[in-house]
């Protein structure tokens, strides 16, 4: 004789139906590795993160990432922002040191919430004037700045 469970017609009924008869699964996010970004210069990526005011960065080789329940993940990296410094419900941020340079870890949960989902393209923004400005610097030029739009164009002149 097989058990057959019935199923309740009301909503609050299935819903109390649903929530007795599953069993319970912690949430975690996925982390996500960014292969194709790559920050190539470390001072200016930690310069770029202070920008967007992640200025405590934790420095080491193979530096576990923790999960916004404090669980340790799979996941290593050289340069890491601890969640306690990024938002209660959040995950560690990690960069992990490649032969090309630093590509971003982050989660699922972070890559939606961070800075209104544009964590990722403000860093790059963020890194990629700091990358032009030592530019200038090195060629003693002067640097003109034009806003088009959504677009930011830079030019150098020496």
């Amino acid at each position: 004789m097989s058990e057959r469970l019935i199923y309740p017609q009301s909503a609050a009924s299935r819903i109390l139906f649903c929530s007795q008869h599953l069993k319970e699964q912690p949430i975690m996010s996925k982390y996500l590795t960014f292969t194709d970004i790559v920050f190539k210069n470390e001072a200016l990526l930690l310069a770029a993160l202070a920008e967007l005011g992640y200025t405590n960065v934790e420095r080491g080789e193979a530096l576990p990432l923790y999960g916004y329940q404090g669980d340790e993940r799979s996941e290593r990296a050289q340069l890491v922002v601890r969640r306690k410094h990024i938002g209660v419900a959040s995950n560690d941020l990690g960069f992990a040191r490649t032969t090309e340079g630093y590509t971003p870890i982050i989660s699922e949960y972070d890559q939606r919430t961070l800075h209104d989902g544009k964590f990722i393209t403000r860093l790059r923004t963020a890194y990629n004037e700091r990358v032009v400005t030592e530019m200038q610097k090195r060629l003693r030029g002067t640097l003109r700045r034009e806003q088009q739009g959504k677009l930011v164009k830079m030019k150098i002149r020496f």
